[in-house]
């Protein structure tokens, strides 16, 4: 779904990555609309699915998980029935925060937030590699520092 956007679309979507709860008076008065034409094109961007949702982004460490590892997955066989369950495993992980399906040497690539080096091998052990785990291989790197981490899309235009 490859959506075309007017100057004023992207404003709006610029302005609402960076401040999801700003109200729409304001966000009106950044973009240089009146309210009701604002919330009308908001309203159209929420509904097309273009705005999922609005979240809140909380600091890991604030939260108590201070360590993040990057997760390379690769299963056994990939069959329909084996990646379907290893999916359906994943999704009940509260500490996987980000899984995709990969193309290449890995299946899969995973984020995984813990409080602590022991937590992450509890985890690892416990839920991840578990009873008849669909998975023949798995590499763990410690991500050390953040360079760079947004939830900004670069939008263009028409």
């Amino acid at each position: 779904m490859s959506t075309r956007f007017d100057r004023l679309d992207i404003k709006i979507l610029n302005v609402l990555q960076e401040e999801g709860r700003i109200t729409n008076l304001d966000l009106a008065a950044r973009v240089g609309l009146s309210s009701a034409p604002c919330l009308r094109r908001v309203r159209a961007l929420e509904d097309s699915g273009v705005i999922r949702r609005y979240v809140a982004l909380l600091e890991p460490q604030a939260v108590g998980l201070n360590l993040e590892f990057a997760v390379d997955i690769r299963l056994k066989t990939q069959t329909r029935d084996l990646t379907e369950s290893f999916e359906r495993r994943i999704l009940r992980m509260p500490e996987i925060v980000e899984c995709c399906l990969t193309a290449g040497e890995w299946d899969y690539a995973l984020r995984v937030l813990v409080p602590s080096l022991e937590e992450y091998q509890t985890f690892q052990l416990d839920k991840l590699m578990t009873g008849n785990s669909e998975i023949a291989a798995m590499r763990s790197t410690i991500i050390m520092r953040k360079i760079k981490s947004t939830t900004r899309l670069p939008v263009e235009g028409a």
